[in-house]
This record gives structure tokens, sequence and C-alpha cells, in this order.
């Protein structure tokens, strides 16, 4: 009874294509942060700035910070560009693992050298730089990923860091919860009011509601905020609540951005909550079923398509079979399918489980809601376009495909025999 406990207490649903949006958007944060430094590194990282000498930091030479050596304002000014470049490197996923690793020694090099700059957020952005430098292999979705035979690339993130980021995290709460209680204003439930009197509050009809709320409910607020972070590492180890804990802790930095003009904290927090999502969170519709799709074997971004289904398509078990529209096996499948041969694109088609053909739009986001997790989430978000809308936007992709896309030599992507298996090449 115990190994399935412990087998099961940190499971998650992360892919590699879902994984490489996490990497993209952390990057793209990385290069806003480093990008609003440009202009201020002289004055905070350099000879010439608040800390002329490096020595006045103490944690100048605890590593071999080259600021602690060299710091001209144009050479600091040079390692906060380089951190931008490096970060948009790793946003696309070009040499991302090296990326990490560049980007954590400018990220410590600059705390180094000015420790006044600090927020509990840097020590959890540089911690997740060096997680995904530890990471093994390339996740699809990555520059570096393209054109490899298996789109997957075997790529997984281990369990053992998916749990010690949710224990890292819940334990920074749990210590931030405990540190307050030496504050009065945390302990007499004044905390929030305080903060939205205060100038760093932005001036919003919110701030005005919530200051005009009983003295109460903003009591309730304080020690509700004050009581999920002294919970948080507790709760984290419990598999049905952490879903809660998660959206809790998210309601709270999205209540300070709303709320204080200094944000950079909460955005900063939010990017180790990214890693600690977990999408199997959302499943995936009709788990159990198989559906065959159907692709045109003359088209680069038809196979594009057929390979990100492939690598996301994570077992166990599959949801797809696939095969192209040119073959004996569509022709098969499609008979006793209400669908005359003007109805049907010659792109993608989907023929489900229940003989219903899909097509267009239609047919992807019911594939995406298949996959289940981010992808579920971004169906959700498509099918609140109008139909007509969707499928203007897919006919016109669908159009200059040809065009954009180099055609491919073969009618089936070049994969393993193991992935071969999943083509219904005969019949």
């Amino acid at each position: 009874m115990k190994t399935p406990m412990r087998k099961t207490l940190f499971e998650h649903g992360w892919t590699g294509g879902q994984y490489s949006i996490i990497r993209a958007v952390f990057g793209l944060y990385l290069c806003v942060h480093f990008v609003h430094l440009v202009p201020w590194a002289g004055e905070l990282f350099s000879s010439a700035g608040v800390l002329p000498d490096a020595a006045m930091s103490p944690l100048a030479f605890a590593f071999p910070n080259v600021l602690s050596a060299f710091d001209p304002p144009w050479f600091a000014t040079l390692m906060v560009v380089a951190g931008a470049v490096a970060s948009l490197a790793f946003a696309a996923g070009v040499r991302d693992r090296l990326m990490a690793v560049l980007i954590w020694y400018v990220w410590a090099c600059l705390f180094g050298r000015n420790p006044l700059i600090s927020n509990p957020s840097l020590a959890f952005v540089g911690w997740m730089l060096l997680v995904h430098a530890a990471i093994p292999g390339i996740a699809y979705g990555a520059w570096s990923a393209r054109g490899r035979l298996n789109p997957s690339g075997n790529w997984r993130l281990p369990r053992s860091f998916f749990a010690t980021a949710w224990l890292v995290m819940a334990a920074g709460y749990s210590y931030s919860g405990y540190a307050k209680l030496i504050s009065p204003s945390w302990l007499d439930g004044s905390a929030i009011a305080r903060v939205l009197e205060s100038p760093l509050a932005r001036i919003t009809p919110l701030r005005e509601w919530l200051l005009g709320l009983p003295e109460v409910v903003l009591q309730a607020l304080t020690w509700s905020t004050l009581g999920i972070e002294l919970l948080a590492l507790p709760l984290a180890l419990i598999g049905r609540l952490r879903p809660w804990l998660w959206l809790g802790l998210v309601g709270l930095h999205v209540g300070i951005i709303a709320t204080v003009t200094f944000a950079d904290l909460s955005v900063g927090m939010l990017m180790i909550h990214l890693l600690t999502f977990n999408p199997a969170w959302i499943g995936k519709l009709r788990p159990k079923a198989v559906d065959h799709v159907f692709y045109d074997g003359g088209c680069g971004l038809c196979q594009r398509w057929v390979r990100f289904l492939l690598a996301e398509d994570a077992g166990p078990g599959h949801a797809f079979r696939f095969a192209p529209l040119q073959s004996v096996a569509f022709e098969q499948r499609r008979q006793g399918v209400s669908a005359g041969p003007g109805e049907l694109p010659d792109s993608i088609v989907v023929i489900t489980e229940r003989q219903e053909l899909l097509v267009r739009s239609d047919a992807v986001l019911y594939v995406l809601e298949r996959l289940g997790g981010l992808w579920r989430v971004l169906a959700f978000v498509g099918a609140c376009l109008p139909r007509g809308v969707r499928d203007g936007l897919y006919d016109g992709v669908a159009r200059i495909r040809r065009r954009v896309f180099e055609q491919p030599a073969e009618a089936c992507p070049m994969m393993p025999v193991e992935l071969r298996r999943r083509f219904d090449l005969q019949a």
C-alpha cells in the first residue's frame, strides 16, 4: 500500500509542449525584468552607483562575481543586456539549459553586487533557473528540439523536481507567515487596511471598494492571508487540497498586483506557480476513447500537427491513431459517416470513436480537449469565438499552408518504429 502512495503523491501531467509554454512565459518575464533594469544598471550595479565599492556588499565575494572585480557603468549595463538577450533565447528554447545557467549567473551577480534590490521572489526565480538547467532532455516546442525523429524526445519532468518545487514554494510561504507573527498589524488584522491606505496602493475603484468594507471583513481577509501562508507546507502534502491551495496563493498575488503599485514581487512569485501548476487537474475529454486523425500527407503543416499530437498525447494509452486523407484507411473509416465529399476539407479530419466527423476548427478544438491540461484551456478559449470566425481563420491558414511550409517527401512523418505503429497505413 505504501508504494502506490509514494508514487502518486506528486504525480503530474506535464508534457514537453505544455512545459514549453511556461518556459516561454518565464523567459519573457525575465526579459522584461532585465529591460526595465537597463536604464538603471549603472546606478545600481557599478562603481559609479549607490555602492561604488563592491566590498560594501556583504555578498560581493560569496561566489566568483565578475561585478566584484570589474564594474564600470558600461559593463554593468552590458551584463543586464546580456541577461535580456539570454532570456529571449531561453523563451524560444534555443540552448535553453545553457541559457538558464547564464541567466542565473547574471541574476546572482546583480544581487551579489547590490543586495538592496532584494525581494523574496529573487531566490525562487534563481532556483527555477537551476531546476530548468537540471531537467534532462529537451522539451517538445523548444527551438533546439526541431527536426528530431521522436517529437517528444522522451522528455519528462522528473516527479522529484515537481515535488521539490511544491515543497520549496510551500515552505517559503509558511516561513513568510511565521515571520508575520511578530507584526502587530497582522496579529490585530489591520495589515491589509494599512496597505490600502499607504502610498503604495493603486488609486482605483477596487481600492475604494475594499476600504469601504466593514472593518471585520478586512480583518478576516488579513487573517485568512496569514492562515493560508502558515498552513501552506502541511496543506501541500495533501494531494486533494493542493489545487485549492494553489488557487488561493495565486489569488493572493493577483490581489496584490491589482491593489499595489510595486508588483515585481508578486509577478516573480507567480513564476513558480507556473511550475507547480498540475495539468492533470484539468482532465482529458473522453480519456479512454481512441479517435482517428486524418491529415493531408502532402502538407508540411499537417505533418507538424501530427508530430505535435504524437508528442503531447502522453500515455498510458493513447487518444489518437493517424492516417493520411489519401489512404485506404480513411476511405474505410468514413463509410457510414454522414458527410459528402464537398463538405470535407483537404487538411485535417477527425472521426471519433462515436462515429462523429469533425472538420476545420471543430476538429482542432476537439483534439485539444482530448489532450487535456493547458491544451483543454486553450480549446475552451477558442470555443468562445463564433464558429464562423474560427473556421475563417482555419481556412485562411489552410489556403497558404503549402506555400509557407515545405512539402514533405513522404505521407507519414519520419519517426521511430514505436510511433509508426500508431499509423493505419494499410487498412
